[in-house]
């Protein structure tokens, strides 16, 4: 069957899922002003047409004037309500919505650059010139507990999560989340886990085993390593770069860099934010 006309107009990354309903619904009202106008000055029909044709084009793309991501955003958010129309971004390490948890204490030992030499000197990444990344030693123990995690059930993976951090307690969380607390604590002190950022650290934790024994430094290591992965531990699904701004043009707030994140697609699980 030939492709249809629309194919070639739609643009997947800004529609279905993606769609950015800031720079969608200033689109529409721009599109309705002009249609409006245009119906005026010319005849009634024109106008409809025109309205159908732009609104057409901005659901098939997402949005139609040029510059829309640069503009619309700050627009929006910049209206009494607007902010209620962006997104939460897509659910990270930590629970819904975002967050950086891990199975081990947040603050790694030592300041950065003494957790680097530590994994260096251990021989669980070694640095070419500008380039960190895992041993092949490291690397190979690493995926291969990944592969052993990964038909888990997600109650298993909270038992195993259990085993190897020092929260009191673990339990899953609708087989899509493994949920850590420490002794006494509520829900609002819990950490909650991806069932794929859960088997990247509790492999990266029992691959560590062999190069070293501060289990500080191995649980320090298994969540520093997540940013070394390039497919899914769960799925498979090639990792993608993006950032963790809810719309397509952005919305940080005043001053705010958006920070870069590593997410699975197929998941909708946030592997990992850089600093």
């Amino acid at each position: 069957m030939p492709p249809s006309y629309s194919s070639g107009l739609r643009r997947s990354e800004h529609t279905g899922d993606d769609r950015c309903w800031p720079c969608t619904l200033v689109n529409v009202a721009l599109v309705g002003a002009g249609s409006v106008a245009l119906g005026a000055v010319s005849t009634p029909a024109i106008g409809v047409a025109a309205a159908v044709g732009g609104l057409t084009l901005v659901w098939l793309r997402g949005y139609l004037i040029p510059g829309t991501p640069r503009f619309a955003p700050g627009l929006v958010a910049a209206v009494p309500g607007g902010a209620a129309l962006f997104d939460e971004p897509p659910a990270g390490e930590n629970g819904p919505p975002d967050g950086g948890g891990s199975l081990g204490t947040e603050n790694a030992p030592g300041d950065p650059e003494d957790l680097l030499g530590r994994l260096v000197e251990s021989g669980v990444l070694e640095v070419d010139g500008d380039t960190v990344a895992p041993t092949a030693a490291f690397d190979e123990r690493w995926h291969a507990e990944m592969d052993r995690l990964r038909d888990s059930t997600t109650g298993e993976l909270a038992r195993a999560a259990l085993a190897v951090s020092p929260a009191a307690e673990a339990r899953p969380i609708e087989d899509e989340w493994v949920a850590l607390s420490p002794e006494d604590a509520g829900v609002v002190d819990e950490t909650w886990l991806s069932r794929p950022v859960a088997i990247a650290e509790i492999a990266g934790y029992r691959a560590a085993e062999s190069f070293l024994s501060d289990d500080e430094t191995r649980l320090a290591a298994a969540r520093t390593n997540r940013l070394f992965l390039d497919s899914c531990p769960d799925c498979g699904t090639p990792l993608e770069r993006g950032t963790d701004m809810s719309c397509c043009g952005g919305h940080t707030g005043s001053g705010d860099e958006p920070s870069e994140t590593l997410v699975c697609r197929e998941c909708e699980a946030r592997i990992y934010t850089f600093d």
